[in-house]
């Protein structure tokens, strides 16, 4: 028996042996003779990330002639010619709200900051810093974006301000799913991620979507109608995707109107595993990313970005009794502080810390320490606050550390910590609501701080356009617009340096905070300059409004009209030509601006922008 047994035994052994050693084969014959697959899945997108395509959208005007591309994920910031200028530097910006400048317009946010001192430093070349940055996304989404890029244009660097969103998926699909499916799904995402580069795991998992495609479709193989759903009355995300655009396949996009909300108290909580799986996630995706514009000879600068500390974090109380216990407490603490009594607010707080291990009490016992000095231990514990958050929407610090261990990572120009940068403009290192106005989007000091930072590391870093560039002084620049921005009482009409914020009040409220937002504020332009007592400033202002919306030729009608009605608005010229240039219309662009110096021959600053067009039109 123990010899048959001992012949089974090796049988099997030898079996295994010969089907690793075929499959070995298969696997080395597939990586010789097959190309990579681009798999855009490495993690699944919930209801909070799912696309919206195109990436950009074409956009002609005939007369006069501009071909230019409009964002199709975002919006409020300028548009770009179609076709790369001559002599003209390009540089992409990727990342989400914090990136795109969420409450601001174009102008304020700090890709545009950036082009406007890389302006100074290359004056004889137009400098183009075109942002993607988009509300919500992810480095996967990034990752999609990316995978367009090198089609659209070419770029002298990539720029990624990323980091505060890979973790928002999560945080959406716990509020529905049971913790062990939760952190199942989680461990399977970081397995596909680590099984990617095998060719045979990508071959079976194409084969087995396949077949679960064709099961979908039905007997005749062809996929339900836009809209339709699996079940009556159920909401189908998958009618939102479009095959062969969308990366977002059918599977596992889920039925919103087929799951039901968990108590807070049975949902998962964010932990070790969620804060590795958003570490991996970016370090996984935008390496492919910097793979993929090293091949095209493109350096990547990657931007931690900087979070606020001073934004209540998310916690979910425990059920019944206890949730209701720790509510009170934590209210009680609020009052402490309300009454100014910091030492009873420090010591109930560690209690609730200790006992509950709440987010909330972490921030509440950080604001006790901040208010009474004791800044480092402060500083500690709204780190730790924001780690632990529910529903995070700031960088975690694992995901921080994954982006500068990223450093040696063939392709990357350099790593940048913009929260130390931060930390550094802060008389007491803790980030308030001057520097980041809410959670995690800069505020206008807090995009000119960036700006600054990038250029001056894109000198330190040898970013090879600035090898024979003249040498700027990013801090006397800083100074200098922080002091405008801090004098400013009203909005700027400037096409180049409208901010969009509303200056009505006594603070100027940002868009986010304005109902309706740019819709708003564009209205109430457009209504202006229907009046029939509308001025040439209000056509002036609708133009600028236009502009932002992508209307250009509407835009350009109305900076005509607000000519006719005030020959020496010497602006709506200069506005025409700006447009003009960004959009490609180089030789319409230099025919305003000479229009707008001879109307003011005294503006230093449209004597620049004519320059710079006379610098480029010369062969």
């Amino acid at each position: 028996m123990a010899t048959r047994l001992l012949a089974l035994g090796k049988k099997l052994f030898f079996a295994c042996v010969a089907m690793t050693f075929a499959l070995a084969v298969v696997e080395a014959s597939l990586q010789a003779w097959t190309e990579a697959p681009q798999v855009d899945r490495t993690s699944t997108w919930f209801a909070d990330q799912i696309l919206n395509p195109p990436l950009v959208r074409n956009r002609r005007v005939f007369r006069p002639r501009l071909h230019y591309l409009e964002p199709g994920q975002a919006s409020q910031f300028h548009p770009f010619a179609a076709e790369r200028p001559e002599r003209s530097l390009r540089v992409a910006v990727l990342g989400g709200s914090a990136a795109h400048g969420y409450g601001v317009l174009e102008p304020a946010a700090f890709p545009h900051r950036m082009e406007q001192l890389l302006q100074g430093a290359l004056p004889d070349l137009e400098i183009q810093v075109i942002n993607f940055g988009t509300i919500a996304w992810s480095s996967q989404q990034l990752l999609w974006a990316a995978r367009q890029l090198w089609d659209l244009s070419s770029w002298d660097l990539v720029v990624i301000y990323a980091g505060h969103n890979e973790l928002l998926e999560l945080a959406s699909w716990k509020t529905y799913l049971e913790p062990a499916t939760h952190r199942a799904i989680t461990r399977v995402l970081l397995l596909n991620q680590r099984l990617e580069s095998v060719r045979l795991f990508q071959r079976f998992r194409s084969l087995i979507r396949a077949r679960m495609s064709h099961e979908a479709a039905g007997p005749a193989g062809v996929p339900p109608a836009v809209g339709a759903s699996s079940q009556p009355g159920g909401d189908d995300l998958r009618s939102a995707l479009v095959a062969g655009i969308d990366p977002v396949a059918p599977d596992p996009a889920h039925r919103l109107g087929d799951l039901q909300a968990l108590p807070m108290a049975e949902r998962a909580t964010m932990g070790p595993l969620e804060w590795n799986y958003a570490a991996r996630t970016y370090r996984h995706n935008v390496g492919k990313i910097v793979d993929l514009a090293r091949s095209h000879g493109t350096p990547v600068l990657l931007v931690s970005p900087a979070p606020g500390d001073l934004q209540d974090p998310i916690s979910f109380p425990p059920a019944g009794a206890a949730g209701e216990a720790l509510e009170a407490r934590l209210a009680q603490a609020r009052r402490l502080m309300d009454e100014s009594d910091l030492a009873a607010m420090e010591r109930l707080a560690r209690e609730l810390v200790e006992e509950h291990g709440d987010a909330r009490a972490m921030y509440l016992l950080a604001l006790s320490l901040h208010h009474q000095g004791s800044t480092e231990q402060a500083r500690r514990w709204y780190d730790e606050a924001r780690r632990s958050t529910e529903y995070p929407s700031r960088i975690v610090p694992a995901v921080h550390d994954a982006i500068l261990a990223m450093s040696d990572h063939p392709g990357v120009l350099a790593t940048m910590d913009m929260e130390a940068h931060f930390r550094d403009a802060s008389p007491d290192g803790v980030i308030g609501y001057d520097l980041v106005y809410d959670h995690c989007h800069p505020s206008l000091e807090g995009h000119l701080l960036i700006a600054a930072r990038i250029v001056e590391q894109l000198f330190a870093a040898g970013f090879a356009p600035l090898a024979s560039a003249q040498r700027l002084d990013p801090d006397h620049w800083l100074a200098a617009e922080r002091a405008r921005l801090r004098a400013q009482r009203s909005a700027d009409p400037r096409l180049w340096q409208w901010d969009g914020r509303s200056y009505s009040g006594e603070e100027a409220v940002y868009l986010s905070g304005i109902p309706g937002g740019f819709e708003t504020v564009r209205a109430g332009h457009e209504e202006r300059a229907a009046s029939a007592l509308a001025t040439a400033q209000d056509w002036l202002w609708a133009g600028n409004a236009r502009f932002f919306a992508y209307d250009i030729e509407a835009a350009l009608q109305a900076w005509q009209t607000s000519v006719k009605l005030d020959p020496t608005l010497c602006l709506a010229w200069a506005n025409r030509s700006y447009a003009l240039r960004v959009a490609g219309g180089r030789a319409d662009a230099l025919r305003a601006a000479r229009k707008a110096v001879a109307c003011a021959p005294d503006n230093s600053e449209y004597e620049q922008m004519l320059a710079l067009l006379e610098r480029l039109a010369e062969r």
